[in-house]
């Protein structure tokens, strides 16, 4: 199983696309063993399992609950007679079992689109009051540490009375935080709810334990900058949540008139036309399908951004460094289009970008087929040219998709949507041209690293300053001592790419040979 299969596994949407992935199977197959009977059984369970997140929850409504127990029951029904066929079809008893499994496997697909639907809108919700009941929750601590502060054990009643409503708050953001990652699309979105949950359990409680100490020690400045410290981590944690449910509300948007392009056009004209045309709205379909895609177009390019900071230091002539930073902001302008943000306001604003894009594209994969010339035979001149091969072909593609005449509002989404899919495709074999670019400059000795650029093995940006780039951190103060507390989700994100660099770089003292540029760095 895969690191994001992992994490994927965990979620009610994961067990409902692993269900779905099975009865296709099935249908395929004409039927299913014993084993793959078991296996949806298990399916089942685990799906089942996951709904009581949903159902369980005293702050779900009850025409959601109901909804939710309804489809899941339907499901276990098709499911069962899915499995009846199977079985018939396996001991040959039956004439019909092949118009039959085709019925129960479109059944048991139906309902769990259905029950896929049922569990965001129940999800979205709740996650619609996440904002304000940060906020509130927000209050509700600041109110308790000027009460603490204040009035300390005089007010003991009101101390606890304040307690109490912010530990109810805590558990019903909780509850937000674990049906987000249920319905959260992609294995980043999963990991921010996950660790969003579990930061809210660990330092939520805090607050009010460091409220009480305040109150008992009054006279206490450790336990007065305890209280400090608590509160402020705990508005840090209200604002992440609330960000995090702010994006999942984004990428599940039901509402059409959310998200529009100020250029997709009427139906019956053309929408390759310069002039920019009336705004067309979306529908909610379409703007899912957009937003995902967007997102990660971004995370490549946040990959992209990552590859290209290892380069700093080096020579400005670069012209690896500069062609790939060039094309991760075009990439990150497109993922803004699809937020209707941004300096691209119109479709046809979009496909000029990508013409870019492809033509950036393709003057790095000269460059870097120069650079390959330089590299000795072996693995790693192996790797650096399967990759580099690809680059054409994506490029082609690109161009032929953007060149594509349409006619009609949905032929133009479409070749929005193939754009930005080409586009997402194109900068995945580039970042890896790039990364197999810097390990060559950093495994093997090239005389060309100093005529173009390429930075030397050991006067690559510090490892000190990479870490402190990827890293968020706040130093915080606890009885005079300090500690660093790190923003685990981006740790996450980027843990594989701080490993490979540790790998490729030794850490050296900054003497004399690291040069002037760093010595004002400091960890």
């Amino acid at each position: 199983m895969t690191h994001a299969a992992q994490w994927e596994a965990g979620t009610a949407l994961g067990a409902l696309r692993g269900l779905s992935t099975q009865v296709r199977a099935a249908r395929a197959r004409g039927g299913a063993d014993s084993a793959r009977r078991r296996a949806l059984a298990a399916t089942l369970r685990a799906l089942v399992e996951r709904t009581h997140d949903f159902t369980d929850s005293a702050y779900t409504s009850h025409e959601h609950r109901q909804r939710i127990l309804s489809l899941a029951e339907r499901i276990a029904y098709e499911l069962e007679r899915l499995v009846a066929v199977a079985v018939s079809l396996e001991e040959q008893t039956g004439n019909s079992s092949g118009a039959a499994l085709e019925s129960a496997c479109n059944g048991a697909t139906s309902a769990a689109s259905e029950l896929e639907r049922a569990l965001v809108v129940a999800a979205r919700d709740q996650a619609k009051d996440l904002a304000p009941l940060a906020e509130e929750a927000r209050k509700l601590a600041s109110d308790l540490a000027h009460i603490a502060s204040s009035c300390g054990e005089r007010e003991s009643e009101r101390l606890h009375s304040i307690a109490s409503q912010l530990h109810e708050q805590l558990d019903h953001i909780i509850e937000v935080c674990k049906l987000l990652r249920h319905i959260a699309m992609s294995e980043t979105l999963q990991v921010s709810a996950k660790f969003a949950e579990i930061n809210l359990r660990i330092y939520g409680p805090q607050v009010v334990t460091a409220a009480r100490t305040l109150a008992a020690h009054p006279s206490s400045a450790a336990a007065r900058e305890n209280l400090d410290v608590f509160v402020d981590m705990w508005a840090w944690l209200l604002a992440d949540a609330a960000r995090l449910a702010k994006e999942l509300l984004d990428l599940t948007d039901e509402r059409p008139d959310k998200q529009q392009y100020s250029s997709l056009p009427r139906p019956g004209k053309h929408g390759t036309t310069t002039k920019p045309l009336k705004a067309v709205r979306l529908d909610s379909d379409e703007q899912a399908k957009i937003a995902k895609s967007g997102l990660e177009m971004k995370m490549m390019s946040s990959e992209m951004d990552a590859e290209t900071e290892k380069w700093q230091g080096a020579d400005e002539n670069n012209d690896i460094v500069k062609r790939a930073k060039n094309m991760s902001s075009m990439a990150f302008a497109m993922y803004q289009f699809t937020k209707g943000e941004g300096r691209l306001n119109t479709t046809q604003d979009l496909f000029t970008q990508a013409e870019y894009f492809a033509e950036e594209a393709n003057r790095l994969y000269k460059i870097v087929r120069q650079f390959s010339y330089q590299v000795p035979a072996g693995t790693i001149k192996k790797e650096l040219l399967e990759h580099l091969d690809k680059v054409p072909t994506y490029v082609q593609q690109l161009q032929f998709t953007v060149k594509e005449p349409t006619v009609g509002r949905a032929a133009t989404f479409s070749k929005v949507d193939n754009v930005i899919q080409e586009t997402k495709h194109l900068m995945n074999v580039i970042s890896k041209v790039v990364t197999t670019c810097f390990d060559c400059a950093n495994k093997v000795p090239l005389a060309w690293e100093t005529s173009v650029g390429v930075i030397k093995r050991h006067q690559s940006v510090a490892p000190v300053k990479y870490f402190k780039d990827y890293i968020s951190f706040m130093t915080v103060r606890l009885s005079g001592v300090k500690c660093i507390i790190f923003d685990q989700r981006y740790i996450l994100v980027h843990i594989l790419s701080i490993c490979k660099f540790m790998l490729l770089c030794t850490i050296i003292p900054f003497n004399d040979q690291v040069g002037n540029s760093n010595k004002n760095r400091s960890f």
